[in-house]
Protein backbone atom coordinates (compact mmCIF):
# COMPACT_ATOMS: atom_id res chain seq x y z
CA UNK A 1 0.00 0.00 0.00
CA UNK A 2 1.26 3.45 -0.93
CA UNK A 3 1.98 5.82 1.97
CA UNK A 4 1.50 9.56 1.47
CA UNK A 5 2.15 11.81 4.50
CA UNK A 6 0.18 15.03 4.81
CA UNK A 7 3.29 17.21 4.82
CA UNK A 8 7.01 16.86 4.14
CA UNK A 9 8.97 20.08 4.85
CA UNK A 10 10.62 21.59 1.78
CA UNK A 11 14.42 21.71 1.56
CA UNK A 12 16.29 23.76 -1.04
CA UNK A 13 19.62 21.96 -0.59
CA UNK A 14 21.62 24.99 0.59
CA UNK A 15 20.43 25.20 4.20
CA UNK A 16 23.50 23.48 5.70
CA UNK A 17 25.86 25.56 3.56
CA UNK A 18 24.51 28.83 4.96
CA UNK A 19 24.32 27.50 8.50
CA UNK A 20 28.04 26.69 8.21
CA UNK A 21 28.60 30.33 7.24
CA UNK A 22 26.97 31.37 10.51
CA UNK A 23 29.42 29.13 12.36
CA UNK A 24 32.31 30.60 10.38
CA UNK A 25 31.30 34.13 11.41
CA UNK A 26 30.74 33.00 15.01
CA UNK A 27 27.70 35.28 15.35
CA UNK A 28 24.53 33.41 16.29
CA UNK A 29 22.23 35.66 18.31
CA UNK A 30 20.18 37.29 15.54
CA UNK A 31 19.74 40.59 13.72
CA UNK A 32 22.96 39.86 11.85
CA UNK A 33 23.92 39.53 8.21
CA UNK A 34 21.46 36.77 7.31
CA UNK A 35 18.59 38.47 9.12
CA UNK A 36 19.22 41.65 7.15
CA UNK A 37 19.59 39.79 3.84
CA UNK A 38 16.32 37.91 4.36
CA UNK A 39 14.47 41.09 5.33
CA UNK A 40 15.77 42.81 2.21
CA UNK A 41 14.63 39.91 0.00
CA UNK A 42 11.17 39.95 1.56
CA UNK A 43 10.84 43.73 1.28
CA UNK A 44 11.68 43.49 -2.43
CA UNK A 45 9.44 40.48 -2.99
CA UNK A 46 6.50 42.06 -1.19
CA UNK A 47 7.17 45.68 -2.22
CA UNK A 48 6.86 46.39 1.50
CA UNK A 49 7.90 49.47 3.44
CA UNK A 50 9.60 47.33 6.10
CA UNK A 51 9.82 43.66 7.02
CA UNK A 52 11.11 42.45 10.40
CA UNK A 53 11.86 38.77 10.95
CA UNK A 54 10.35 37.21 14.06
CA UNK A 55 10.89 33.94 15.89
CA UNK A 56 7.37 32.87 14.84
CA UNK A 57 4.20 34.18 13.27
CA UNK A 58 2.86 34.20 16.83
CA UNK A 59 5.55 36.74 17.67
CA UNK A 60 4.69 38.76 14.58
CA UNK A 61 1.01 38.87 15.55
CA UNK A 62 1.88 39.89 19.11
CA UNK A 63 4.16 42.63 17.82
CA UNK A 64 1.42 43.83 15.46
CA UNK A 65 -1.13 43.92 18.28
CA UNK A 66 1.23 46.02 20.41
CA UNK A 67 1.91 48.40 17.54
CA UNK A 68 -1.84 48.71 16.90
CA UNK A 69 -2.23 49.96 20.48
CA UNK A 70 -4.83 47.38 21.48
CA UNK A 71 -5.41 47.19 25.22
CA UNK A 72 -7.90 46.82 28.07
CA UNK A 73 -11.38 48.00 27.15
CA UNK A 74 -10.87 47.46 23.43
CA UNK A 75 -12.68 44.91 21.29
CA UNK A 76 -10.91 43.29 18.34
CA UNK A 77 -12.94 41.16 15.91
CA UNK A 78 -11.37 37.87 14.81
CA UNK A 79 -12.80 35.01 12.74
CA UNK A 80 -13.32 31.96 14.93
CA UNK A 81 -11.95 29.71 12.19
CA UNK A 82 -8.23 30.42 12.49
CA UNK A 83 -5.12 29.32 14.34
CA UNK A 84 -5.17 30.09 18.04
CA UNK A 85 -2.54 32.85 17.93
CA UNK A 86 -4.73 35.10 15.77
CA UNK A 87 -6.76 35.51 18.97
CA UNK A 88 -4.20 34.93 21.74
CA UNK A 89 -2.00 37.73 20.38
CA UNK A 90 -4.93 40.10 20.96
CA UNK A 91 -5.71 38.76 24.42
CA UNK A 92 -2.09 39.26 25.52
CA UNK A 93 -2.55 43.03 25.11
CA UNK A 94 -5.51 42.95 27.52
CA UNK A 95 -8.00 43.59 24.73
CA UNK A 96 -11.15 41.50 24.28
CA UNK A 97 -11.64 39.15 21.32
CA UNK A 98 -15.01 39.17 19.54
CA UNK A 99 -15.41 36.15 17.27
CA UNK A 100 -17.25 36.35 13.95
CA UNK A 101 -18.46 33.94 11.27
CA UNK A 102 -16.74 32.81 8.09
CA UNK A 103 -18.09 32.51 4.56
CA UNK A 104 -18.55 28.76 4.01
CA UNK A 105 -17.66 29.05 0.32
CA UNK A 106 -14.17 30.40 1.03
CA UNK A 107 -13.53 29.74 4.75
CA UNK A 108 -12.55 33.41 4.94
CA UNK A 109 -14.05 36.01 7.26
CA UNK A 110 -17.71 36.84 6.62
CA UNK A 111 -17.44 40.58 6.03
CA UNK A 112 -21.13 41.19 6.69
CA UNK A 113 -21.00 39.46 10.07
CA UNK A 114 -17.76 41.23 10.90
CA UNK A 115 -19.32 44.63 10.26
CA UNK A 116 -22.45 43.68 12.21
CA UNK A 117 -20.29 42.98 15.28
CA UNK A 118 -18.60 46.41 15.28
CA UNK A 119 -19.49 48.47 18.35
CA UNK A 120 -18.28 51.64 20.04
CA UNK A 121 -15.62 49.52 21.80
CA UNK A 122 -14.22 48.00 18.60
CA UNK A 123 -10.67 49.17 17.90
CA UNK A 124 -9.48 46.64 15.33
CA UNK A 125 -9.98 43.53 13.27
CA UNK A 126 -7.86 40.55 12.25
CA UNK A 127 -8.40 39.25 8.71
CA UNK A 128 -7.02 35.76 8.02
CA UNK A 129 -5.83 34.81 4.51
CA UNK A 130 -6.87 31.19 4.82
CA UNK A 131 -5.16 28.72 2.43
CA UNK A 132 -3.30 31.61 0.81
CA UNK A 133 -6.59 33.15 -0.38
CA UNK A 134 -7.99 36.54 0.53
CA UNK A 135 -11.14 38.54 1.03
CA UNK A 136 -11.95 41.78 -0.78
CA UNK A 137 -9.50 44.16 0.86
CA UNK A 138 -11.08 47.19 -0.78
CA UNK A 139 -14.17 46.51 1.34
CA UNK A 140 -12.09 45.73 4.44
CA UNK A 141 -10.20 49.02 4.16
CA UNK A 142 -13.44 50.92 3.60
CA UNK A 143 -14.81 49.43 6.82
CA UNK A 144 -11.62 50.35 8.69
CA UNK A 145 -11.82 53.92 7.44
CA UNK A 146 -15.55 54.20 8.20
CA UNK A 147 -15.21 53.00 11.80
CA UNK A 148 -11.62 54.15 12.46
CA UNK A 149 -10.28 50.61 12.94
CA UNK A 150 -6.82 49.10 12.62
CA UNK A 151 -6.57 45.86 10.65
CA UNK A 152 -3.94 43.15 11.04
CA UNK A 153 -3.70 40.93 7.96
CA UNK A 154 -2.83 37.45 9.20
CA UNK A 155 -1.21 36.12 6.02
CA UNK A 156 0.45 33.20 7.82
CA UNK A 157 -0.24 30.93 4.83
CA UNK A 158 0.00 33.67 2.22
CA UNK A 159 3.60 34.10 1.05
CA UNK A 160 3.56 33.91 -2.75
CA UNK A 161 -0.15 34.77 -3.04
CA UNK A 162 -1.56 38.10 -4.12
CA UNK A 163 -4.90 39.87 -4.41
CA UNK A 164 -5.36 42.24 -7.36
CA UNK A 165 -1.65 41.67 -8.07
CA UNK A 166 -0.62 43.00 -4.66
CA UNK A 167 1.10 40.50 -2.32
CA UNK A 168 -0.82 39.19 0.67
CA UNK A 169 0.37 40.75 3.91
CA UNK A 170 0.56 44.23 2.37
CA UNK A 171 -3.12 45.22 2.16
CA UNK A 172 -3.60 46.69 5.63
CA UNK A 173 -1.51 48.60 8.15
CA UNK A 174 0.19 45.45 9.49
CA UNK A 175 0.68 42.04 7.95
CA UNK A 176 2.19 38.81 9.27
CA UNK A 177 3.59 35.70 7.59
CA UNK A 178 4.55 32.30 9.00
CA UNK A 179 7.69 30.31 8.24
CA UNK A 180 6.62 27.26 10.23
CA UNK A 181 7.70 23.99 8.63
CA UNK A 182 4.13 23.34 7.47
CA UNK A 183 4.33 26.37 5.15
CA UNK A 184 5.57 26.42 1.55
CA UNK A 185 8.76 28.24 2.57
CA UNK A 186 9.97 27.78 6.13
CA UNK A 187 12.74 28.02 8.71
CA UNK A 188 11.45 25.25 10.95
CA UNK A 189 9.77 27.88 13.08
CA UNK A 190 9.70 31.54 12.17
CA UNK A 191 7.71 34.46 10.87
CA UNK A 192 7.78 38.12 9.96
CA UNK A 193 5.81 41.29 10.42
CA UNK A 194 5.19 43.56 7.45
CA UNK A 195 5.00 47.27 8.22
CA UNK A 196 2.94 48.98 5.53
CA UNK A 197 2.99 52.53 6.91
CA UNK A 198 6.36 54.27 7.23
CA UNK A 199 5.24 56.08 10.38
CA UNK A 200 5.21 52.73 12.23
CA UNK A 201 8.74 51.64 11.30
CA UNK A 202 10.78 53.35 14.02
CA UNK A 203 8.51 52.18 16.84
CA UNK A 204 8.32 48.69 15.37
CA UNK A 205 12.10 48.41 15.40
CA UNK A 206 12.22 49.56 19.02
CA UNK A 207 9.65 47.02 20.24
CA UNK A 208 11.29 44.31 18.08
CA UNK A 209 14.64 45.12 19.74
CA UNK A 210 13.38 44.40 23.27
CA UNK A 211 12.10 47.95 23.65
CA UNK A 212 15.46 49.62 22.96
CA UNK A 213 16.71 51.91 20.20
CA UNK A 214 19.59 49.50 19.48
CA UNK A 215 18.84 49.60 15.74
CA UNK A 216 19.27 53.37 15.73
CA UNK A 217 22.62 52.85 17.50
CA UNK A 218 23.80 50.43 14.79
CA UNK A 219 22.75 52.94 12.13
CA UNK A 220 24.86 55.61 13.86
CA UNK A 221 21.84 57.74 14.71
CA UNK A 222 22.57 57.72 18.47
CA UNK A 223 25.84 57.26 20.37
CA UNK A 224 24.34 54.74 22.82
CA UNK A 225 21.11 52.84 23.04
CA UNK A 226 18.71 52.65 25.97
CA UNK A 227 15.32 51.33 27.04
CA UNK A 228 12.60 53.28 25.22
CA UNK A 229 9.36 51.37 25.87
CA UNK A 230 7.93 47.91 26.56
CA UNK A 231 9.20 45.42 24.01
CA UNK A 232 10.31 41.83 23.78
CA UNK A 233 12.82 39.52 22.12
CA UNK A 234 11.01 39.02 18.85
CA UNK A 235 13.65 38.20 16.28
CA UNK A 236 15.05 34.75 15.41
CA UNK A 237 18.63 33.51 15.65
CA UNK A 238 21.00 33.79 12.71
CA UNK A 239 20.75 30.01 12.30
CA UNK A 240 17.04 30.34 11.49
CA UNK A 241 17.67 33.31 9.22
CA UNK A 242 20.39 31.42 7.30
CA UNK A 243 18.04 28.46 6.84
CA UNK A 244 15.31 30.78 5.57
CA UNK A 245 17.72 32.52 3.20
CA UNK A 246 18.39 29.17 1.51
CA UNK A 247 14.66 28.58 1.17
CA UNK A 248 13.94 32.01 -0.29
CA UNK A 249 16.52 31.46 -3.02
CA UNK A 250 14.18 28.78 -4.40
CA UNK A 251 10.83 30.45 -3.71
CA UNK A 252 9.88 30.96 -7.37
CA UNK A 253 10.62 27.34 -8.29
CA UNK A 254 8.85 26.17 -5.14
CA UNK A 255 5.72 28.10 -6.11
CA UNK A 256 5.82 26.88 -9.71
CA UNK A 257 6.14 23.25 -8.64
CA UNK A 258 3.36 23.50 -6.05
CA UNK A 259 1.02 25.16 -8.54
CA UNK A 260 1.67 22.33 -10.99
CA UNK A 261 0.65 19.77 -8.36
CA UNK A 262 -2.40 21.79 -7.30
CA UNK A 263 -3.63 22.16 -10.88
CA UNK A 264 -3.19 18.45 -11.50
CA UNK A 265 -5.15 17.73 -8.32
CA UNK A 266 -7.92 20.00 -9.57
CA UNK A 267 -7.94 18.33 -12.98
CA UNK A 268 -8.32 14.78 -11.64
CA UNK A 269 -10.79 15.70 -8.88
CA UNK A 270 -13.11 17.85 -11.00
CA UNK A 271 -15.17 14.91 -12.35
CA UNK A 272 -16.08 13.99 -8.76
CA UNK A 273 -16.73 17.63 -7.92
CA UNK A 274 -19.09 17.94 -10.88
CA UNK A 275 -21.07 14.99 -9.51
CA UNK A 276 -21.68 17.07 -6.37
CA UNK A 277 -19.66 14.95 -3.94
CA UNK A 278 -17.63 17.93 -2.67
CA UNK A 279 -16.33 21.36 -3.61
CA UNK A 280 -12.66 22.16 -4.06
CA UNK A 281 -11.64 25.16 -1.95
CA UNK A 282 -10.59 27.95 -4.30
CA UNK A 283 -9.78 31.62 -4.03
CA UNK A 284 -11.57 34.42 -5.85
CA UNK A 285 -10.74 35.33 -9.44
CA UNK A 286 -8.86 38.37 -8.14
CA UNK A 287 -6.60 36.22 -5.94
CA UNK A 288 -3.50 34.58 -7.36
CA UNK A 289 -2.90 31.68 -4.97
CA UNK A 290 0.28 30.01 -3.77
CA UNK A 291 -1.02 26.41 -3.82
CA UNK A 292 -0.59 26.16 -0.08
CA UNK A 293 -3.47 23.77 0.40
CA UNK A 294 -5.73 21.30 -1.38
CA UNK A 295 -8.94 21.19 0.65
CA UNK A 296 -12.30 19.58 -0.06
CA UNK A 297 -15.56 20.85 1.36
CA UNK A 298 -18.37 18.34 1.86
CA UNK A 299 -22.04 19.02 2.43
CA UNK A 300 -22.05 17.19 5.78
CA UNK A 301 -19.58 16.38 8.54
CA UNK A 302 -20.40 12.65 8.22
CA UNK A 303 -19.17 12.55 4.62
CA UNK A 304 -15.98 14.41 5.52
CA UNK A 305 -15.22 12.08 8.44
CA UNK A 306 -15.93 8.95 6.41
CA UNK A 307 -13.76 10.05 3.49
CA UNK A 308 -10.94 11.06 5.82
CA UNK A 309 -11.06 7.67 7.57
CA UNK A 310 -11.14 5.88 4.21
CA UNK A 311 -8.09 7.81 2.99
CA UNK A 312 -6.14 7.16 6.18
CA UNK A 313 -6.95 3.45 6.03
CA UNK A 314 -5.37 3.45 2.57
CA UNK A 315 -2.13 5.15 3.60
CA UNK A 316 -3.13 8.72 2.74
CA UNK A 317 -2.82 11.17 5.62
CA UNK A 318 -5.85 13.42 5.15
CA UNK A 319 -6.56 15.77 8.05
CA UNK A 320 -9.07 18.25 9.40
CA UNK A 321 -8.07 21.80 10.22
CA UNK A 322 -8.96 24.29 12.95
CA UNK A 323 -11.45 23.55 15.67
CA UNK A 324 -13.34 26.88 15.86
CA UNK A 325 -11.83 28.97 18.63
CA UNK A 326 -15.17 30.01 20.11
CA UNK A 327 -16.08 26.35 20.71
CA UNK A 328 -12.74 25.45 22.33
CA UNK A 329 -12.25 25.21 26.11
CA UNK A 330 -10.62 28.65 26.02
CA UNK A 331 -13.49 30.02 23.95
CA UNK A 332 -15.92 28.82 26.60
CA UNK A 333 -13.84 30.58 29.26
CA UNK A 334 -14.35 33.74 27.22
CA UNK A 335 -18.12 33.23 27.44
CA UNK A 336 -18.85 31.58 24.10
CA UNK A 337 -21.01 28.58 23.37
CA UNK A 338 -20.52 26.17 20.45
CA UNK A 339 -23.88 27.23 18.98
CA UNK A 340 -22.94 30.91 18.82
CA UNK A 341 -21.43 30.65 15.31
CA UNK A 342 -23.28 27.78 13.59
CA UNK A 343 -21.95 28.45 10.08
CA UNK A 344 -18.35 28.28 11.29
CA UNK A 345 -19.02 25.07 13.22
CA UNK A 346 -20.68 23.32 10.27
CA UNK A 347 -18.16 24.52 7.70
CA UNK A 348 -15.10 23.59 9.74
CA UNK A 349 -16.40 20.09 10.48
CA UNK A 350 -17.12 19.45 6.79
CA UNK A 351 -13.66 20.22 5.40
CA UNK A 352 -10.67 17.92 4.93
CA UNK A 353 -7.18 18.70 3.67
CA UNK A 354 -5.27 16.40 1.35
CA UNK A 355 -1.48 15.96 1.19
CA UNK A 356 0.28 18.65 -0.85
CA UNK A 357 4.07 18.94 -0.76
CA UNK A 358 7.03 18.74 -3.12
CA UNK A 359 7.92 15.19 -2.09
CA UNK A 360 4.76 14.11 -3.93
CA UNK A 361 4.29 13.37 -7.61
CA UNK A 362 1.35 13.06 -9.97
CA UNK A 363 1.17 9.30 -9.42
CA UNK A 364 0.48 10.02 -5.74
CA UNK A 365 -2.38 12.31 -6.74
CA UNK A 366 -3.76 9.65 -9.07
CA UNK A 367 -3.73 7.21 -6.14
CA UNK A 368 -5.55 9.73 -3.93
CA UNK A 369 -8.18 10.25 -6.63
CA UNK A 370 -8.65 6.49 -7.08
CA UNK A 371 -9.04 6.04 -3.33
CA UNK A 372 -11.65 8.80 -3.05
CA UNK A 373 -13.49 7.49 -6.11
CA UNK A 374 -13.57 3.95 -4.66
CA UNK A 375 -15.42 5.26 -1.63
CA UNK A 376 -18.17 6.90 -3.69
CA UNK A 377 -18.36 3.89 -6.01
CA UNK A 378 -19.58 1.84 -3.04
CA UNK A 379 -22.49 4.18 -2.35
Amino acid sequence: MRSIPFNVPFLSGSEIKYIHEVFDKNEFAGNGDFTKKVQNILEEKLSAKKVLLTHSCTGALELAAILAGFGPGDDVIVPSYTFVTSASAILRTGANVVFCEIDPRTMLVDISDLEAKISSKTKGIVVVDYAGNSVNFDVINEICEKYNLICIEDAAQGLGSSWKNKPLGTHTRFGTISFHQTKNIHSGLGGCIIINDVKDIERAEIIWERGTNRNAFFKGLVDKYSWQEMGSSFYPSELQAAFLYAQLEKIDQNLEDRLELWRYYEKVLQPLEKKGYFKILRGSKLCQGNAHMMALHFSEMEFANNIRSHLNENGIQAVIHYVPLHSSPMGKKLGYDSDDLPITVKSSSSLIRLPLHLSMNKEDIDYIYTTINSYFAKL
